[in-house]
């Protein structure tokens, strides 16, 4: 795309270091040499752990805000920008490494202004710079490292870059730091109407609104079965999960969610596709086989050896998914994984006082380490345990049969056999296995403890929080665990409490202490849709006004009725005119996290069920029909708009209980129907007091006139237009919720055989 650019890279390649040397003179008498143009300790104040560690490093940091990009402007220098994370390895080492150099931190300091970005605490600006960077040179992840004019306008992005071109990134054509720099000045100085011209003019174009809805063949019926084909196209049959290759892998949940959907519906194809991609991921050494919870992904295609960050977002995904395919199953094994997720967070992620939930957990408990908290060699095992208890753990585990090694040669824990195998394998019973293997964890985890852990960042990010509350609360209905919907209304209780704007939106970052960081478009909807959850998890009608209240919100200020999409408010990118206005498909990934475009619809969907007197069905179709056309090979990472796109053409599950909400038969069957296994299914409770408050389809009104008349509390099972006759218990409740206008079979796809 800036083939003026690298055209003119390879010409500088290829003179001597006397042009080079010009070409720095040349700097002196353009721009500021002194490093004192640029503030110290300027990052010294923040908020974000991650730009506090680097205030005091050799590289003059900035933070992003109007000042400095107003500082870029005054010393006519091009901006560098570092996005990353306080749990990101690489960023790390890039710290460590490259921006420690006296070279690279003196040619940056004389010749740019370097910004540091939290992409945690800035999820808008990373997600601009995510967008322009793919966009301009397929660029993307942590670290990211971006060359933008004065105005910000991104020209260049790489991923990680060493100091020197030895062993010089990829991504960079293999050059190193030093020459990166000293090249980018130099055309800044000399080619800058070339940069303009091809790469910021050209960004700037490529990231424009679209003005309407764009246009799209087929039906949502089409649209859905494209997903449902890429999807079946790209699933692994020998790993799991989606995608082709030596890796890396990432878990791909939403999909995976679409899959027991699509799967509940006729299709057991999809549903064993789904279950058993579950069961792989958990036994390989991307889940933590002694302490519960996931690393952030895959480094290899068979989920064996992570990165070993532990971030919350995917800790709630994850825990949502295993819940549901609980749900559908009744397999203990993924009723095992969900609970080592909560017990994780509860134990490591979690506030034990106000119930909220921290971001994320680092990779490396000192510097230069790479995981080593949760690696072993067979001799710590064996000096650990017990021989009967050593010999299980090795066997189970995989030390001496393939073992994955991380960097350092240490060995990453996996399960290599079941428990039946690990039973035949030692002549006893199943119970007595699984028995010895538990005492073989506990007294492991007992030596893990002792060791230094990686550092937790306690920061309480919005949309994250909403995420684990969603799935805390189905979470607790699935594995029956009251504690779970308790420690989720508390959350959800202080981000009502600790992040609210005056104008009734939420935070970014909520704090009891100090104003959160201003809110952009996931914070609303993943709150939006956790509050959904809790109506009708908890019955509560202040949830659903509060719901209806937030969905107006994100209506007014961040629905454009001519495109229907989602966009970010300009506060989001404060001291910036830059546009975060995803088109097209970039509305409707879910990269990392599920695409708010598409989450949104299904809020709307939920809303426009429980109020048929609103605008609400009306929103949710323009939402999605802004949808894009779907290239097969992505089709996991637009699954949350495919499970919006099912939910809005098979229309919504109503499940309605009447009766006092402190009678126990009506909690009783309140928890039956939350608890069983169908998608999209809504659960309200109505009665006496606040059935005049909720507006619902004309057929249900009727079943419940009936029902309220009642002595005993009873519950509806609606889909479309029909509902059936009420039942009074549990276990009729489960049995129709599973089977109510089901047919044998209903499809979005055609037949080509199994996976």
């Amino acid at each position: 795309m800036i083939t003026k650019l690298s055209t003119w890279f390879r010409c500088v390649a290829s003179r001597g270091s006397a042009a080079l040397i010009l070409a720095l003179v040349s700097c002196a008498a353009s721009s500021p040499l002194s490093p004192d143009a640029l503030p110290l300790h300027a990052l010294s104040g923040s908020a974000s752990i991650y730009l506090r560690e680097a205030a005091n490093g050799p590289v003059r940091w900035q933070p992003w805000n109007a000042s400095t990009l107003a500082l870029a402007r005054r010393l006519n220098r091009p901006i560098l920008i570092d996005v990353g994370a306080v749990w990101c390895h690489w960023c790390h080492a890039m710290d460590q490494t490259t921006y420690a150099d006296p070279e690279v931190a003196n040619l940056i300091n004389q010749h740019f202004v370097p910004i540091k970005v939290d992409s945690d605490q800035q999820p808008a600006l990373d997600s601009y710079y995510q967008n322009a960077a793919a966009r301009l040179s397929g660029a993307g992840g942590w670290p990211l490292t971006c060359f933008a004019m004065p105005s910000g306008a991104l020209f260049l992005a790489f991923g990680y870059v060493p100091a020197r071109s030895s062993g010089g990134a990829p991504s960079a054509g293999g050059l190193g730091m030093v020459k990166i720099l000293t090249r980018v000045n130099e055309a800044f100085l000399f080619q800058r109407a070339a940069l303009e011209e091809e790469s910021a003019q050209r960004l700037a174009q490529l990231m424009q609104p679209a003005a309407g809805p764009a246009a799209r063949r087929g039906s949502e019926g089409s649209l859905l079965s494209e997903i449902l084909g890429g999807i079946r196209s790209g699933y692994d049959k020998t790993a799991g999960g989606f995608g082709s290759g030596a890796g890396p892998r990432f878990y791909d949940f939403p999909a995976l969610e679409l899959a027991l959907s699509y799967g509940f519906s006729g299709h057991p194809d999809f549903t064993a596709m789904a279950i058993e991609s579950l069961r792989k991921i958990a036994g390989g050494g991307v889940y933590d086989q002694l302490g519960g919870g996931f690393h952030r992904y895959s480094t290899d295609s068979r989920w064996r050896l992570p990165h070993f960050e532990k971030l919350l977002y995917d800790q709630a995904m994850s825990l949502e998914c295993y819940s549901q395919a609980y749900e559908a199953t009744g397999d203990d094994n993924l009723a095992r994984v969900a609970r080592g997720i909560t017990n994780y967070v509860d134990r490591t992620l979690l506030d034990p006082n106000d119930h909220v939930f921290y971001a994320h957990q680092d990779a490396d408990s000192f510097e230069g380490d790479d995981g080593s908290y949760y690696t072993w060699t067979k001799d710590e095992i064996a000096k650990a345990l017990k021989s009967d208890e050593a010999a299980a753990a090795i066997d189970y585990f995989g030390i001496d049969r393939d073992p994955v090694r991380a960097p350092d040669g240490r060995i990453v824990l996996r399960q290599a056999i079941d428990t039946v195998q690990l039973a035949q394998r030692l002549h006893l019973s199943v119970g007595q296995a699984r028995d010895l293997l538990n005492k073989a964890a506990a007294g492991l985890v007992a030596v893990r403890e002792r060791r230094r852990k990686p550092s937790v960042d306690t920061a309480i990010l919005v949309d994250r929080n909403a995420l684990a509350a969603k799935a805390y609360l189905t979470a607790g209905a699935a594995l029956h665990d009251p504690q779970q919907r308790r420690i989720a209304l508390d959350d959800l209780e202080y981000l009502r409490t600790h992040a609210r704007a005056p104008d009734g939106s939420y935070f970014h970052v909520a704090s009891a202490t100090r104003r959160g960081e201003p809110g952009g478009l996931s914070d609303q909807v993943y709150v939006l849709d956790a509050l959904l959850a809790a109506y009708q998890s908890s019955g509560d009608q202040r949830y659903l006004g509060e719901s209806k209240a937030l969905a107006e919100l994100i209506i007014r200020d961040y629905f454009d009725p001519r495109s229907g999409l989602l966009h970010e408010r300009v506060e989001s990118l404060a001291g910036t005119d830059l546009k975060n206005a995803p088109s097209g498909a970039d509305a409707f990934f879910d990269h990392p996290m599920p695409a708010p475009q598409a989450l949104m619809a299904s809020a709307i969907q939920t809303l426009a069920v429980v109020d048929s007197k609103s605008n609400y069905a009306a929103v949710a179709a323009k939402l999605i029909a802004a949808g894009p056309e779907i290239n097969p090979d992505a089709a996991s990472m637009v699954a949350t708009f495919g499970i919006a796109l099912e939910h809005q053409i098979r229309q919504r599950t109503l499940i309605v209980i009447t009766g006092n909400g402190r009678d126990a038969r009506t909690a009783a069957l309140r928890e039956a129907a939350l608890a069983s296994y169908r998608p999209g299914k809504i659960v309200i409770t109505v009665n006496q007091t606040n059935a005049a408050t909720i507006h619902l389809p004309e057929a249900v009104e009727t079943a419940l006139t009936w029902g309220m008349r009642a002595n005993a509390p009873a519950a509806f099972v609606c889909s479309a237009s029909a509902c059936a006759n009420p039942v009074t218990t549990p276990g009729e409740l489960v049995a129709l919720v599973r089977r109510f206008q089901i047919a044998s079979k209903q499809s979005f796809l055609s037949d080509r055989g199994p996976l």
